[in-house]
């Protein structure tokens, strides 16, 4: 039996040894804060500054040789296929564009600025006219929807437009946390009217991240997003034709910008066993 000075020597031990134990679990639970990354206003720009921004990337583009992957698909159909893809484009609607799957060419794809040829060779057809016309569904391959490919859209993604101020137009400057925005509308008398194309820059390289076109009523028509910027170019596009669910998506490797392109690539190929297929303009 323990005296009173005993059970209080008792009870002091157990309250040690809870401490201590407390102590240990502390030790061992206790999370170290993680210094926080000093703050800095995000960067700041004037209109002028994103217009000068995206205008010179433009400008300074006028002709890009590029190797890498391609991938095109029918959104709405649930159809996709994945190509090796070689392009060559130049300023004036110029284009060469060559996919092929396990090094057989799947198609080619052809545009002078006035005409553009859609050669598929499983299917011994080229498909033609102007520039900015598409081929439909005929143009597929096995399951392969190769009619997502349009020249007119190539080449105004691989080498954007500046921005051209059109008479009774508007341009006007917004920006969130990532990027700076620019959009083009056209005004009506009463000051009123609807974009007709917008653009993006990342807020702190001022770099172009996407690119919108409107149809006249303001309805989206197609979108390009440029990302993986490398050596002064974007390794990373993807043109979408939003109406339709149309997609090409590249994913560069290689990309030289301002090289000298022969002008042959650019020229109608003979069709000696081909069925050739006039195709009109499409919205």
């Amino acid at each position: 039996m323990l005296t009173r000075s005993g059970a209080a020597a008792s009870i002091a031990r157990v309250v040690v040894a809870s401490w201590v134990v407390l102590g240990q679990a502390a030790c061992v639970t206790r999370t170290v804060a993680t210094p926080a990354a000093p703050w800095r206003p995000p960067r700041a720009a004037t209109l002028e500054e994103v217009v000068a921004a995206y205008d010179g990337y433009c400008r300074g583009v006028s002709t890009l040789s590029a190797a890498g992957d391609l991938e095109v698909r029918d959104l709405r159909a649930g159809k996709a296929r994945r190509l090796g893809v070689r392009v060559l484009a130049g300023r004036g609607g110029r284009l060469y564009l060559k996919g092929t799957v396990a090094v057989v060419t799947a198609l080619e794809v052809i545009a002078d600025g006035r005409r553009f040829w859609f050669r598929v060779p499983s299917k011994k057809t080229v498909w033609t006219g102007a520039a900015d016309a598409a081929v439909d569904q005929s143009a597929e391959s096995e399951q392969a929807p190769y009619y997502a490919l349009r020249a007119a859209d190539l080449v105004e993604a691989l080498l954007p437009e500046p921005l051209t101020l059109g008479a009774d137009e508007a341009l006007l400057l917004d920006g969130d946390a990532h990027s700076f925005g620019l959009s083009l509308a056209r005004l009506d008398e009463g000051r009123r009217g609807s974009a007709r194309r917008r653009v993006q820059v990342d807020r702190e390289t001022l770099q172009p991240s996407l690119d919108r076109r409107y149809e006249p009523a303001g309805i989206p028509q197609r979108e390009v997003r440029y990302s993986g910027w490398r050596d002064g170019s974007p390794h990373h596009v993807v043109v979408t034709r939003l109406r339709e669910g149309l997609e090409a998506e590249f994913t560069l490797d290689e990309v030289k910008t301002n090289v000298t392109l022969p002008e042959r690539a650019f020229a109608e190929r003979p069709a000696e066993g081909y069925t050739v297929v006039e195709v009109g303009p499409k919205a």
